[in-house]
């Protein structure tokens, strides 16, 4: 029997991005960027740490959407002070058209950021 790659489990396809973010968490602004998106979730690099569970809005101007919630699911220490971070979206997004927008050709080394950071 053979087993599902993590590529053919996933819900939606998911498309290489690099997309500068804001979300607010507490009072203070935070600066990010998605290095991975979907309509279920995303994988973004932040400078802070952030907790599994932990639900914030993130500003994403470049899908001309208002604020979108997304939870922590995933967090990951990377070299210095960033951290990677995998995010369900609180809803999900409704089509794939806004993404495919965004989807980056460039070859380099954007899939993981651990080869950047």
């Amino acid at each position: 029997m053979s087993s599902l790659s993590g590529h053919e489990r996933r819900r939606y396809p998911r498309y290489r991005v690099r997309l500068a973010i804001q979300f607010l968490r507490g009072e203070a602004e935070v600066a990010g960027e998605i290095f991975n998106i979907s309509r279920s979730g995303c994988l973004l690099v932040t400078p802070v740490a952030m907790k599994v569970g932990e639900r914030v809005d993130i500003y994403l101007p470049a899908l001309g959407r208002p604020p979108q919630a997304f939870k922590v699911i995933r967090t990951r220490p990377l070299a210095g002070s960033w951290y990677a971070v995998a995010a369900d979206f609180e809803p999900y997004l409704p089509d794939d058209a806004p993404l495919l927008k965004l989807v980056s050709d460039d070859e380099g080394p954007q899939e993981d950021p651990e080869q950047i950071f």
